[in-house]
């Protein structure tokens, strides 16, 4: 594989950056992604609207090819994936050094409880659970709320208490 560089998603990449993230999601995630039924056309609707808008977009791109994405708002990963092809090449990696570039006092996420693979790959890079929960509905998915702090620093971020609409609801640990 080429050296991947990562950068701002352009305008005229928004649809093959769904295709990716579509692709992703349903290998990592098929049960939730046959029970939700969202359409190709949700896909794109729901990420033009409201992904691509409350955060800022990053891709990998190698060869003239996205690999991989990162939405981020300040210190919240909203998304980070990878095309199913190219993982397992350090392009999750380079990727999430691109988040801490851009939050480098501390980052947090969401993934899904059952989303082992997604869960090992944080824990591997210094991500630590700091709380556990459901996403919100109609998803209504247990979910784990990590955080990073870099060496040094304060521990690990302080788990946001308000926004629900980006992750858990809480089970009562909110």
């Amino acid at each position: 594989m080429n050296e991947v560089g990562i950068r701002r998603m352009a305008p005229g990449e928004l649809e093959a950056v769904v295709r990716l993230w579509r692709r992703a999601r349903e290998d990592v995630q098929p049960w939730l992604e046959a029970r939700m039924g969202h359409t190709p056309a949700d896909d794109l609707r729901f990420f033009r609207d409201t992904v691509a808008r409350e955060n800022e977009v990053w891709v990998a791109v190698s060869g003239g090819s996205v690999l991989g994405l990162l939405a981020i708002a300040g210190n919240r990963v909203s998304q980070l994936y990878v095309d199913p092809p190219a993982q397992r090449r350090g392009v999750g990696t380079a990727l999430l050094a691109q988040a801490r570039v851009l939050s480098p006092r501390g980052l947090q996420l969401f993934t899904h409880r059952r989303n082992t693979r997604a869960r090992a790959f944080y824990e591997r890079r210094g991500f630590r659970a700091v709380r556990f929960g459901t996403s919100p509905p109609p998803e209504s998915e247990l979910d784990v709320l990590y955080a990073w702090a870099p060496q040094g620093g304060a521990g690990a971020v302080a788990a946001d208490r308000g926004d629900s609409s980006a992750g858990s609801q809480g089970e009562g640990l909110r």
